[in-house]
């Protein structure tokens, strides 16, 4: 009997990190999933056949690792030995479908050579639409035609930017007065992250001081707008800028503003989302190190497919799932979350740099923040 494992990369974190960052996401889907599938056990529960539970601290002990850390355990799959392979085999095989949240290529490569599908989701990077959306990886390739069915279309990307800038243009939320023409904005990221973790070290502007130069030849002024959440190595951040003399330190601006500025000609980033969503605003964008994954690109190169909010509709999980499980001969074709705005927001209050955008969230949580919601929204209509 086929079985749907529901899980986060276990290896990168601890069983109780992933209920708090991804079984929430998974949990959304299921009772779309059950209302398709038939003679498939759906699961969290990652157990082998004598019924026994998967242990991260033993799988990394087989390996000479005792202190494992709960969250952003590091890992390097060729350097697996043969007891650990030979353990996680005890739970993932050909019957095993895995539908996953951020499992990435290569604990996806490895669950793909013991003979599971895979179905990975993850945060798609393009904040724009009515709701958070989702990229969807598979190392399937008849799933992987199926997908391409609810893809969505260049076009619509390129709508919902040019309607946000619209409406910043409209509210005044540019504010650009004081930038140079011809400038660049540098995106920057959390210091500790993975997207930025390379050979062993987590990369920074600090790193790419020659490569800011080289651009200063061509443009006029390169602005460093800071993560949000930079915390403690702030001042080791700002000190590099402030002492370049091409480079400016701008604070507490709208991201998507800056992006919809006549001013800014060139977005760069290390592996920022946000360089995803600039081109979008018909900026030339540079990756410093390379984007967090793959977005709609061949199956062969490991492919995230762009879909918005089908994965509520029970036919999507039909389509998807028909090769590789039994599907019931009759299912809904209905969108449950259809135009869902905010509801997977909501969740965990994930607005990051959309907030700056969404009504609600920029109105102030105070008595007066209240009054100019009303004056400015609802005395109009009374």
């Amino acid at each position: 009997m086929k079985q749907i494992i529901l899980m986060g990369d276990i290896l990168f974190h601890s069983e109780l990190h992933l209920k708090k960052v991804s079984w929430w996401v998974l949990k959304l889907f299921i009772p779309v999933v059950k209302d398709v599938v038939k003679d498939v056990n759906i699961t969290f529960d990652i157990k082998n056949n004598d019924g026994k539970s998967f242990s991260r601290e033993y799988f990394y002990k087989l390996g000479g690792i005792e202190n494992v850390k709960p969250r952003y355990q590091e890992y390097d799959i060729k350097e697996f030995n043969d007891k650990q392979i030979d353990y996680l085999k005890q739970f993932f095989n050909k019957k095993t479908i895995v539908i996953g949240f951020e499992l990435y290529k290569n604990f996806s490569d490895l669950l793909g050579s013991f003979g599971c599908t895979v179905i990975d989701f993850a945060f798609h990077p393009y904040k724009l639409f009515d709701d958070l959306t989702y990229g969807i990886c598979t190392n399937d390739k008849e799933i992987y035609k199926q997908l391409l069915k609810y893809q969505i279309p260049q076009d619509k990307f390129y709508f919902y930017a040019n309607y946000w800038s619209v409406f910043m243009q409209m509210h005044e939320m540019i504010n650009d007065e004081d930038l140079e023409n011809n400038s660049i904005l540098f995106i920057g990221q959390t210091l500790i992250d993975k997207s930025v973790e390379k050979d062993g070290q987590f990369l920074n502007i600090t790193h790419f001081e020659d490569k800011l130069k080289e651009l200063s030849k061509k443009y006029s002024k390169i602005y460093y707008l800071p993560h949000p959440y930079l915390g403690r190595h702030r001042k080791l951040i700002y000190d590099f800028v402030k002492k370049c003399p091409y480079t400016e330190l701008i604070t507490n601006r709208s991201t998507y503003g800056l992006l919809a500025s006549d001013k800014i000609k060139y977005v760069v980033g290390i592996s920022t989302s946000v360089l995803y969503e600039a081109q979008y605003f018909n900026k030339e964008v540079e990756y410093l190190y390379k984007p967090l994954f793959n977005i709609d690109v061949p199956f062969e190169e490991h492919s995230y497919i762009s879909v918005l909010d089908d994965y509520f509709n029970p036919k999507f999980w039909a389509d998807i799932l028909h090769p590789v499980c039994d599907v019931k001969d009759h299912v809904k074709d209905v969108n449950y979350f259809k135009n869902s705005y905010n509801k997977i927001r909501n969740v965990q209050d994930m607005y990051w740099g959309y907030a700056q955008l969404d009504p609600i969230k920029r109105i102030p949580n105070t008595f007066d923040g209240i009054k100019q919601f009303y004056m400015k929204y609802i005395a109009p209509l009374v």
